[in-house]
């Protein structure tokens, strides 16, 4: 699948414009079609509450979600308390743990 094409499916899953954060494009196109399809899940997952939070540490009013994708891909899905999502973060463990610290996860 086309990385728009993700974008636009987990936009529609979120009824939301949320911001593509990382290497995403090149993270996603990159990705098994399998992998593809377990992120679409689990970001249906993360909106139908079903996907356990992770509270940030610097602000209260965030929360994130996060996600291992084969043996070096990460993603994050950030979230206002009891409002909108965010942005979903795609790239590699490093990056990963670089934006982890930063969002106070």
């Amino acid at each position: 699948m086309h990385p728009e094409t993700g974008k636009e499916k987990i936009r529609e899953i979120l009824n939301a414009n949320i911001r593509f954060e990382g290497h995403f494009n090149k993270c996603f196109e990159n990705m098994k079609s399998t992998q593809q399809e377990e992120l679409l899940k689990w970001v249906k997952d993360c909106k139908d509450k079903k996907a356990s939070p992770i509270q940030s540490k610097k602000n209260k009013k965030i929360i994130g979600f996060v996600k291992r994708i084969g043996s070096n891909l990460r993603a994050i899905l950030t979230k206002e308390k009891e409002k909108y999502f965010i942005a979903l973060y795609l790239d590699k463990h490093k990056y990963y743990e670089t934006e982890m610290e930063s969002l106070g996860f």
